[in-house]
């Protein structure tokens, strides 16, 4: 409190206030940049020796999805689009705010069993649909244990303020933020000062509350076809730094998704060395654990199609279905092989690229057909002709032989 009557005081001399002045306003004007949380100073004790620090005793690891999630502090789930990163965030807000005991077979230690979702792009509509499939799905009730705050016309600030006074009132595990793009407020993404601060404001209502912030975010274009690392996350390395947790969501075979540490404080090393294997359901938008775990390094995307030696017979495959008894059209050929693939529209792009450089299929007439069949039967095609030019011509000469000997 000294501080701030300090810096009124030093206004108050220093400013000449002239008769219409408005002596509150000038004085909040002049102290816009001086005044500082002064119940912070006075209630939060942020230096220790070495022997207070002994005396509090000898404390383990929190979580709240064990041993993954810190029970408090910052993290983030990033992925690209349509991977599932809102349904698997929205699921765990569930079985948090649910009271369940665990989520894709790792135990939940949650205190309150609240959890509140922050909507910066879904609408009430949305949400709704998802959330009635999600909760159906796992057949249970919904609790006014789950909160949601739809902050699409909401500014950062704003959202803050909102989040600290529903904090307050009713104290929550777990708060996602989806998604980190909209409330992140700086020019420039790729400065790694800026993204610290950003997430450094959340960091504090995390602290100040006990609960895990999860962001919901994009990773880099270029990495779509390339195996899970932190440097694939949108932001520089500034938001992966100032996080305690970075998780990234990435596509498998089919309804198969690999759930990938890149960054875990605490976290065991075999989760950071290795990819857990999880089923999406698009019926009730949940994630289940296959109990599999694929090296990190080892892992193939299955956006990287067409690419990869392993995947070939399979487009191979596809294209055999589709194409099996006759020509269609590009649009046609994108529709089926998303159709039989569960794959978005992209991807069915890229295979029928592939397909046509490494000349499985080709296009006649603004049409696609496969090659090798086109090619095998007018090559028997060719061969039936010679033989019947063949057959013609013995028949032919046989008639000359049979009237020679005549004559």
């Amino acid at each position: 409190m000294k501080i701030l009557l300090k810096s009124i005081k030093n206004t108050m001399m220093t400013h000449t206030f002239k008769p219409e002045d408005d002596h509150t306003e000038v004085i909040k004007d002049n102290l816009e940049n001086e005044l500082i949380d002064v119940t912070l100073l006075d209630t939060e004790k942020i230096i220790y020796n070495a022997v207070e620090l002994m005396e509090m005793g000898t404390v383990e690891p929190s979580y709240l999805m064990e041993p993954i999630f810190p029970q408090k502090g910052t993290a983030v789930l990033a992925g690209k689009p349509d991977i599932g990163k809102s349904q698997f965030a929205r699921q765990l807000c569930i079985q948090v705010a649910l009271g369940l005991e665990e989520i894709i077979g790792f135990q939940i230690k949650a205190i309150h069993n609240r959890s509140i979702y922050v909507a910066t792009e879904d609408n009430e509509d949305s949400t709704r649909a998802s959330l009635n499939k999600q909760i159906n799905g796992l057949g249970k009730e919904a609790k006014e244990n789950l909160r949601f705050m739809f902050a699409a016309s909401m500014d950062q600030e704003d959202i803050l303020k909102e989040l600290d006074k529903a904090l307050t009132d009713e104290p929550a595990d777990l708060v996602v933020v989806d998604s980190f793009g909209d409330i992140f407020t700086g020019s420039d993404s790729n400065n790694n000062m800026i993204m610290r601060n950003t997430v450094k404001l959340f960091d504090k209502i995390a602290k100040k509350h006990n609960c895990l912030i999860l962001f919901v975010h994009h990773i880099n274009k270029g990495a779509y076809n390339s195996n899970p690392g932190q440097e694939q996350i949108q932001g520089g390395s500034g938001l992966v730094q100032k996080v305690r947790l970075a998780i990234i969501l990435s596509e498998g075979e089919g309804d198969i998704r690999y759930f990938t540490v890149v960054k875990g404080n605490y976290c065991p090393k075999v989760y950071k060395q290795n990819s857990i294997e999880l089923k999406f359901s698009e019926e009730t938008l949940l994630f289940t654990n296959t109990g599999k775990i694929v090296p990190t390094n080892q892992l193939v995307t299955q956006s990287s199609c067409g690419n990869k030696n392993d995947s070939k017979k399979e487009l191979e495959n596809y294209a055999e279905v589709i194409l099996e008894n006759e020509s269609i059209s590009y649009g046609d050929f994108v529709n089926e092989f998303m159709e039989i693939t569960n794959k978005g529209e992209a991807t069915a792009k890229r295979a029928i690229k592939a397909l046509t450089d490494s000349e499985f299929i080709e296009k006649v007439q603004g049409k696609y057909r496969l090659k090798n069949k086109y090619d095998q039967a007018e090559e028997f095609e060719e061969r039936e002709e010679v033989v019947l030019e063949n057959e013609v011509s013995e028949v032919s000469n046989h008639v000359k032989f049979d009237r020679t000997d005549t004559n």
